[in-house]
């Protein structure tokens, strides 16, 4: 194997593993110090991380209140 293919392989490894990686992992409640209660008038209803069909978010693991609130909370700009 000559150096030239040797490092065409290497890129191709590093594009194959990259792209077989989860990058959607999502984190528990407890990391984003979910609450089932709104914070000073925020709630997952209102932010864009929330899925209101399936009661579940794009951050957070589990079932989602949409009553609740979370440190990942982005207000959505099409719900204001």
């Amino acid at each position: 194997m000559t150096r030239r293919s040797f490092f065409q392989y290497m890129s191709l490894l590093g594009i194959t593993t990259f792209s077989a990686t989860n990058l959607e992992a999502k984190g528990t409640k407890e990391q984003y110090r979910y609450i089932e209660t709104p914070k000073d008038g925020k709630k997952c209803s209102m932010c864009m991380h929330f899925i209101p069909k399936k009661n579940e978010c794009r951050m957070v693991k589990g079932y989602i209140s949409p009553e609740g609130y979370c440190e990942a909370f982005y207000i959505d700009p099409r719900k204001k």
